[in-house]
């Protein structure tokens, strides 16, 4: 074990990047959707985290039954760069599906959609029961 250790920490004589560079972090945050869910007397309330950094990741939100919302997050990015004569095309790829479950049956009547600072707010009506059924 320690002579894996010595492998990686040693100096190595031609170092990886080329001098003065420095790369950027792969996963500069933890990548997880967090998110919070109230309940009041007519609506169910979903609060999400969005992941901060730029904004070229496309979320998408689904109602799959009426007591679960999915929500996913995608984003693509090609970065092409170009050194003597050689071309590296690096493509990275990101996806992130969450169902949360809803403490009540809700519907897509009436459901909005807020985004403001990072955060998406879901509300949802919930479903309204019919007196002696």
């Amino acid at each position: 074990m320690d002579y894996l250790f010595q492998l990686v920490l040693e100096p190595i004589e031609e170092p990886l990047l080329p001098a003065g560079e420095v790369s950027e972090p792969v996963n500069r945050y933890l990548q997880f959707l967090d998110a919070e869910v109230t309940e009041f007397d007519d609506e169910v309330i979903v609060t999400v985290n969005l992941i901060p950094g730029d904004i070229d990741r496309v979320y998408s939100c689904d109602l799959m039954n009426e007591k679960t919302v999915k929500i996913s997050c995608d984003r693509q990015e090609v970065k092409t760069m170009e050194l003597e004569g050689y071309s590296m095309t690096e493509k990275r790829s990101l996806s992130l599906h969450r169902e949360i479950p809803l403490p009540s049956l809700v519907t897509t009547k009436g459901a909005k959609l807020t985004v403001k600072n990072g955060v998406l707010d879901l509300h949802f009506k919930k479903v309204q029961k019919i007196p002696g059924l």
